[in-house]
């Protein structure tokens, strides 16, 4: 699929702003950053929030592992997540429409943010937020993915549990692959998928 780009200044949490430039400290002149190199922030509780994925290629297949969540993860996708593929964690309809994104992130080498409009239980709208981030293990290749989950509400209190199940139709997924070069993105703090700001870049939509 294809993913355009954007500045990092799309990334609206404060904490996957944060991981983003971790992420290309830590690259440096590398192709990749070491998974070693990273170490979540536990004063911030980003742990909560990160699901650490093994990644498997063999040509054009690509393979994606979940090796460990953290509690919020958890519940947001209201499945158990360590030792499963991440298929296998997503209803069918959602699996069809993360995993190119997810794939788009391992073929680039660069962090991926995706947005995700949603409803809980109740009806109240939600937005998923992700980043994606790509490390090698002992190569060039993406070995490893960390992913960021952020939930939020412009209804204020939400229920989190089961946010990523869908039994039907997927709701739209905007990516945009998140790089350096690009032109800063001038936004409201307000923006989110339908907004003008989101929709000038843009984004594939699935």
């Amino acid at each position: 699929m294809q993913v355009q780009t954007s500045h990092i200044s799309i990334v609206r949490s404060i904490r996957q702003v944060s991981l983003v430039r971790d992420w290309f400290r830590a690259r440096a002149g590398a192709a990749l950053p070491a998974i070693t190199s990273f170490e979540p922030n536990e004063r911030a509780g980003d742990a909560l929030d990160l699901l650490l994925c093994g990644v498997t290629a063999d040509g054009e297949r690509i393979d994606i592992h979940c090796l460990k969540g953290g509690e919020r993860v958890g519940v947001i996708y209201d499945a158990v997540l360590a030792g499963r593929p991440l298929r296998d964690c997503l209803d069918p309809a959602m699996a069809s429409a993360a995993l190119p994104i997810w794939n788009a992130c391992v073929v680039a080498r660069l962090p991926v943010y995706t947005i995700v409009a949603v409803a809980d239980a109740d009806g109240c709208p939600v937005t998923i937020e992700q980043v994606l981030l790509p490390y090698a293990g002992s190569g060039n290749t993406a070995e490893f993915i960390v992913a960021s989950t952020h939930a939020c509400s412009t209804e204020g209190r939400f229920s989190p549990r089961g946010l990523m199940r869908v039994k039907d139709r997927a709701p739209p997924h905007w990516a945009v692959m998140i790089d350096p070069a690009a032109a800063a993105v001038s936004r409201p703090a307000a923006a989110g998928p339908g907004s003008a700001a989101v929709e000038q870049i843009d984004m594939d939509v699935i």
